[in-house]
């Protein structure tokens, strides 16, 4: 597993948070020290409610919300989609159809338009 999400995540508490200790942050998203500490340090991925609830108590901007959500999906070992995409898709029909659509018109080589 890679470590960008852990450091991403500290500099954001650092950055966003001015400096305030991971055991505090990890009383605000309702988890413990030590699972604040794992996830700072590499060694555990946040669930998609708990990236979710770090987007709204660092305040991020579409960008970081982006790199966040990014990094967590490419931590895992076999790289997932990241939460947020996953959700937009589950919840909209249409962009299933749209993708699908993009899979076959790369699998097929033919542009529909």
């Amino acid at each position: 597993m890679n470590n960008k999400l852990g450091k991403y995540i500290v500099e954001l508490r650092n950055k966003k948070m001015n400096k305030i200790p991971s055991r505090q942050v990890a009383k605000m998203l309702n988890i413990t020290p030590q699972y604040m500490c794992d996830i700072e340090s590499g060694n555990r991925i946040p669930s998609a409610q708990i990236l979710s609830k770090m987007v709204v108590i660092f305040d991020l901007n579409q960008a970081e919300k982006n790199k966040l959500y990014d990094y967590a999906a490419t931590s895992y070992k076999d790289s997932k989609v990241p939460a947020d995409i996953a959700d937009f898709i589950i919840n909209n029909e249409e962009v299933k159809k749209v993708i699908r659509k993009m899979m076959n018109e790369k699998n097929t080589g033919e542009v529909s338009l």
